[in-house]
């Protein structure tokens, strides 16, 4: 859970041309997510949205479902 969702986690996303990625934090939010991180979203032009897994699960959907090019990257297991 430390340190959690590093910038190097998310390149492969990144290279796909996303906008928006959507992480989520594992069902008890234990999943770190470092501002190093969403500064390296931030600074590729990509919105990031930090989130409960439930809830990011369905802000993923929604967005998808719009047509928006969104990535996801689902902690599950706490």
């Amino acid at each position: 859970h430390s340190p959690g969702v590093q910038p190097a986690d998310l390149e492969e996303v990144v290279k796909k041309g996303v906008k928006t990625v959507v992480i989520g934090r594992g069902m008890s939010e234990a999943l770190q997510v470092p501002a190093s991180t969403v500064d390296y979203l931030k600074k590729n032009g990509i919105e990031v949205l930090v989130l409960q897994t439930e809830k990011a699960v369905a802000e993923y959907n929604a967005l998808a479902a719009q047509g928006v090019r969104v990535g996801g990257v689902f902690h599950s297991t706490c």
